[in-house]
């Protein structure tokens, strides 16, 4: 029942739109390679450090003029774009090897990922407990697959 949920939710989402992904491929590939940079290194990497001097353009937002993430400040349309393009590579990143790439992308006041990564993995089927402990042995199983992975894998 489980594996039926995740393959049925894959599939669902597979489906489902990312307008900003689609909007902006550059992005989507350029935030993919940091990710697998900083996978191959073992490390995490803050939302902002992620994200710092990418300059994206997208026909629905802004009207197209260059911008960045996070400046002067994140905004709510910031962090919906974030969510999408992380959400995506990681849809991505599930598809080829098991594992959330965003898993590796943290807050930095909290050192952990953000509300939209427990989002998706709900919306995913993939983890539902909100104990905060199995929340974190779930979280640390991502980080290290997304390690494991990247470590033998090229992106």
């Amino acid at each position: 029942m489980y594996t039926r949920r995740v393959s049925d939710n894959l599939e669902k989402m597979t489906a489902k739109r990312w307008p900003y992904s689609e909007a902006c491929p550059e992005a989507l590939a350029e935030l993919g390679r940091r990710i697998a940079a900083v996978g191959k290194r073992r490390e995490l990497v803050h939302y902002s450090k992620l994200v710092n001097g990418l300059e994206l353009r997208m026909a629905n937002v802004g009207g197209g003029a260059p911008f960045e993430l996070g400046v002067p400040d994140w905004s709510d349309e910031d962090r919906k774009i974030l969510g999408d393009l992380l959400g995506r590579l990681s849809l991505d990143t599930y598809q080829r090897g098991k594992f959330l790439a965003s898993a590796l992308v943290t807050a930095k006041g909290t050192q952990e990922p953000g509300e939209g990564f427990w989002s998706f993995v709900d919306e995913l089927g993939l983890f539902t407990s909100t104990s905060p402990t199995r929340r974190l042995m779930f979280w640390t199983e991502q980080v290290r697959l997304a390690h494991e992975w990247y470590a033998a894998n090229a992106w």
